[in-house]
């Protein structure tokens, strides 16, 4: 069986902006279905008999803003994005794949891959003792519209905000906020 990454749109056949009881429903329609799996309270989440965990993330108004896949433990269960097998080739391979159709920034000293431009992200496994090199393969991979990571620019306050009067603070502990 093979899983479909269609970035920005999607993967697996859900569509970033749908509703998550939809998405829901395209979950369960994936062969080797289980259900909800451990994170029970967590709409949007499938566990699948090949190990795969997909969850559709929840915007917060009932809405897919990205989808999360994680390796499936059975070979035969391919997540592919133009060709490339994200989970069964080593990490290294799957960059030099993804080169030849993204722009892909290597962050978190190594350990996650983004492709920007789509938006791809993706979790290299780590071994036991932190040695990348050693285990080497993509653990997760995210699809979802660009974007999705950038921080939310807060509006900047004109005023400071006041701290307890001098006589409720405790004495030789400065205000922290």
């Amino acid at each position: 069986m093979e899983i479909i990454l269609d970035p920005p749109r999607g993967a697996a056949g859900i569509t970033i902006g749908m509703a998550i009881a939809d998405a829901e429903r395209v979950l369960s329609g994936i062969p080797g279905y289980l259900g909800p799996g451990p994170a029970r309270g967590s709409r949007g989440t499938a566990d699948y008999s090949s190990g795969m965990t997909i969850q559709a993330h929840d915007d917060g108004t009932g809405t897919v803003e990205a989808v999360e896949i994680y390796r499936p433990s059975d070979p035969t269960v391919r997540v592919v994005y133009s060709g490339i097998s994200i989970f069964s080739d080593p990490a290294e391979v799957v960059e030099n794949g993804l080169v030849r159709y993204l722009r892909i920034d290597v962050i978190d000293d190594g350990s996650t891959v983004v492709a920007p431009d789509a938006f791809l992200a993706f979790g290299k496994s780590l071994s036991v003792y932190g040695d990348a090199v050693e285990s080497g393969f993509f653990e997760w991979v995210v699809v979802a519209a660009p974007g999705y990571y950038d921080e939310p620019i807060e509006p900047r306050t004109s005023e400071p905000r006041a701290g307890l009067p001098i006589d409720q603070q405790v004495s030789g502990q400065e205000q922290l906020f």
